[in-house]
């Protein structure tokens, strides 16, 4: 509320020292009597906009509306005196405490008066209901009209204290008031979708700060309203739903791109429905300020619509453009669907607990259970398994089908296992009783360790005191000296170690282009290539931990990366080997890939350590592990039935990861030799190398060969720059 009201200051205080204040805003929200607002800000917001504004000048004499008027509570703050027996005036406008420009800007509100300052203090509170229209239309010649503006509008207290014929008291408060609807956008683009329909725009020409949500509103060609599931709620407010008052909420038709799809005709006439913006027709919102596109979701293929779409602000006030042609939800193939229509048996969306455990076993219906049972009775627990599937879960794909991985998995999930049987069967609270108990046994345990090695240390220290003098310090000597360690450069004194360097970070990117289409045998152009065209650009994060420093580096490392591929779906029903095959429009599906991997490398970087030649090749090979998905147009994982069709089908989803192996040949040049200076302040940082690196890899990720793996590998090149510290 801090933001929507501001208090005003007295001129002067009345005889006697008395003041008076504004103390709290009172409106009749949702019909109801006169209280403060229960959200201060939305509340309010959606109070002083323009369709109140029009009902209070449509029902000022009504006894049946109340949320024709607001009121302020007036607080007296008694002073030293006896209070002033003066009656006081209630104004609304701007600067009402000039006497020039009172008459000009301001609004005397004769209902609203105080008779009596003195019986002000003697009540200790008086409530003030003003009209919303004169708050918010203070001119004195103004009659019945709202105007479309935003303004801070002030309600004005006025006494003359000494009676002198002169107001010479003012008190005042402030708040935020909108009648200005935001402005719409430009440049519409619709098209029909599956089972939606897609609509893009150009932000709006004017103040795009004064736009809060965008929301749709859909009808039949026969004027019906869209059947669709989980409608939103009107964030505007029309006259009409206040108080049955005609609204004149502008909406003016615009012509669409609606491209060679989705155009189901031209619209004749508006729905009286979407004309009144009725809250039944609303299709859907986005509440993105900034947002350029909606998708309306949960419509029917085939069935022509009429399209609303209304720009809101804040206090509700609304601006909408209707579109002259009706858009058709039409079908659409994805990336999923064309590739096992064009002949692949790759299999997703398993569960790494039942493909380790077993699908049908005590130990797996009891987790289901503690999923079911468990979780899902609490916010938390349903957010943990949320978290499960997005993450864990969809490692079961790397495990299906194969014995060793399924061992390794066990061993590696028989933690989490016992917690959640734990949790099962003890309860939270019981486990955490379990766990705290643990842990202070343990702290006992570590307790008594610690005082036996303590008593250890200081045995040692006495005789390596005893021992000091006879130690000697040896020079290691030998190897090429670098140029940093030369007197002569003028460069700090300090030794390069390659002792020191125990790790190699490198960030690269590459082409690629998954190997998906090879599985299919090797039909030009396949799925992919028909769906997503040529090669992505890839970063991939290298990390290598050196274990043994002697004829070159020799380590384990790990390496991450990200790819994404997106596309317009197919038409549905449309031709594979159709050289020109359309595109849904409106629909557009997504690839994601996360290639892992976990390798051995070897560093031959003898060159530079003994010689100073400033290049190191280097082979890397070991196991990879990629993470695959599939999003269909409506940005849930793609899915084929296996059997039975619809949502309720048994799924083959979109959505695993293929194990396999890679390998790697690259060159790596230590380019700090370039810049000595840049070398030492690297050096003194804690950085040995930086420079730049080449490789070829050879990725076969497939699943060793099994068909219902999908394929991910590639052969390609990478390049970046790398570190070693």
């Amino acid at each position: 509320m801090a933001t929507m009201l501001a208090g005003g200051v007295a001129h002067a205080d009345l005889p006697g020292g008395m003041t008076v204040t504004f103390d709290r805003l009172l409106i009749h929200e949702d019909g109801g009597d006169l209280a403060p607002p229960t959200n201060e800000a939305e509340a309010t917001w959606q109070y002083f906009n323009y369709a109140h504004c029009k009902c209070a000048v449509a029902n000022r004499d009504s006894d049946t509306y109340p949320e024709k008027s607001f009121a302020w509570e007036l607080k007296p703050v008694a002073g030293t005196g006896e209070p002033v027996n003066v009656p006081a005036e209630i104004w609304t406008g701007a600067e009402c405490d000039d006497d020039t420009l009172r008459p000009m800007n301001c609004v005397k509100l004769t209902y609203a008066t105080i008779s009596s300052l003195a019986t002000l203090q003697q009540n200790n509170i008086a409530t003030v209901e003003i009209n919303l229209f004169d708050l918010m239309t203070p001119e004195p010649d103004a009659t019945s009209g709202c105007e479309m503006r935003t303004q801070t509008a002030t309600t004005w207290l006025i006494a003359d204290g000494d009676q002198n014929g002169s107001p010479d008291y003012f008190a005042s408060r402030s708040i935020e008031t909108d009648t200005l609807a935001p402005p719409i956008p430009t440049s519409f683009t619709a098209a029909g979708a599956e089972n939606a329909i897609d609509i893009t725009w150009s932000l709006p020409e004017g103040d795009t700060t004064d736009i809060f949500a965008y929301q749709a509103l859909c009808a039949t060609a026969e004027g019906e309203a869209a059947v669709i599931e989980n409608r939103p709620s009107p964030r505007y407010v029309t006259a009409r739903d206040l108080c049955d008052v005609t609204s004149d909420i502008e909406i003016k038709p615009v012509g669409i791109d609606t491209g060679d799809l989705g155009d189901g005709g031209t619209n004749a006439a508006l729905a009286t429905g979407l004309a009144n913006l009725e809250s039944e027709y609303l299709c859907g919102e986005t509440t993105a300020s900034t947002a350029t596109n909606l998708r309306i979701t949960g419509l029917q293929n085939g069935t022509s619509y009429q399209v609303v779409l209304v720009a809101v602000d804040k206090f509700g006030n609304a601006r909408g453009t209707f579109f002259t042609s009706l858009l058709t939800p039409t079908p659409a193939t994805d990336f999923w669907e064309d590739l096992h229509d064009q002949g692949s048996e790759v299999e997703g969306g398993f569960c790494l607990m039942a493909e380790t455990y077993g699908d049908d076993n005590f130990l797996t219906r009891t987790l289901r259970a503690f999923r079911d049972d468990t979780l899902a009775d609490s916010a938390f627990g349903r957010w943990l398994t949320g978290v499960y599937y997005a993450t864990l879960g969809k490692l079961g794909s790397g495990v299906h089908g194969s014995l060793p991985l399924r061992i390794v998995a066990g061993i590696l999930l028989a933690p989490l296992v016992v917690l959640a049987l734990g949790w099962h069967y003890l309860t939270l609270p019981g486990l955490l009783a379990l766990l705290a108990l643990v842990v202070i046994a343990r702290r006992n345990r570590r307790r008594i360790l610690g005082t036996r090695m303590v008593q250890a240390a200081a045995t040692t220290v006495v005789l390596l005191l005893a021992l000091a003098p006879g130690v000697a310090h040896a020079d290691d000597g030998g190897g090429y000296d670098p140029y940093w360690n030369d007197p002569g450069n003028g460069s700090t004194q300090f030794a390069e170690d390659e002792r020191w360097v125990k790790w190699h970070v490198g960030v690269r990117v590459g082409p690629y282009t998954p190997e998906i289409d090879d599985q299919l045998g090797g039909m030009a152009p396949g799925p992919y290539k028909q769906m997503f065209g040529g090669y992505s650009i890839v970063p991939m994060l290298d990390i290598d931990r050196i274990l043994w420093r002697g004829f070159g580096q020799l380590g384990i490392g790990g390496n991450i990366g990200f790819m994404s591929k997106k596309e317009r779906a197919w038409l549905d029903g449309s031709d594979p080997a159709d050289p020109d095959r359309p595109r849904a429009m409106g629909d557009e599906n997504k690839f994601r890939l996360i290639p892992l991997a976990l390798s051995a490398v070897y560093r031959f970087s003898y060159l530079d350590d003994v010689y100073g030649i400033p290049i190191v090749p280097y082979v890397k090979a070991g196991l990879a592990y990629y993470i695959w998905w599939v999003d269909a147009p409506n940005g849930d994982f793609a899915y084929t039935c296996k059997s039975g069709t619809g949502p309720s089908c048994d799924k083959n989803t979109a959505a695993g990861a293929s194990l396999g192996f890679q390998g790697s040949i690259g060159l790596a040049i230590r380019a700090e030799r370039i810049d000595k200076g840049a070398a030492n302040s690297m050096h003194e940082s804690g950085i040995e190398h930086a420079g730049f690196y080449a490789e070829l890899s050879m990725a076969k990720v497939n699943g060793f060969g099994d068909s219902s793996k999908l394929s991910v590998g590639d052969t390609t090149w990478f390049a970046g720059v790398d570190f070693e510290f």
